[in-house]
């Protein structure tokens, strides 16, 4: 009788090989997105810090939903930005 314990280990070892670097793959896209939306909420936080213009800090408030904060505008844009810094 021909022993096949060999052939399975490899076959299920490059299994595993390709399910790893497919779930590795998808974990670094997520990661991208990730950094991606911080870059982007960051230069947002500099353009609004950088400016004193009303309505862009209202469109930032709309943006990211910071309508329930009980501060004043800036004050809440900046509380908002300090982790962006």
């Amino acid at each position: 009788m021909r022993d096949n314990f060999r052939p399975n280990v490899r076959l299920t070892t490059n299994i595993l090989m390709v399910i790893g670097t497919f779930l590795i793959a998808f974990n670094l896209g997520l990661l991208n997105k990730n950094e991606k939306d911080f870059y982007r909420i960051k230069a947002d936080c500099a353009k609004v810090i950088g400016n004193s213009n009303i309505d862009l800090y209202r469109l930032f408030i709309e943006k990211y939903e910071l309508k329930d904060i009980k501060l004043r505008i800036d004050i809440a844009i900046e509380n908002f930005c300090d982790f962006y810094k």
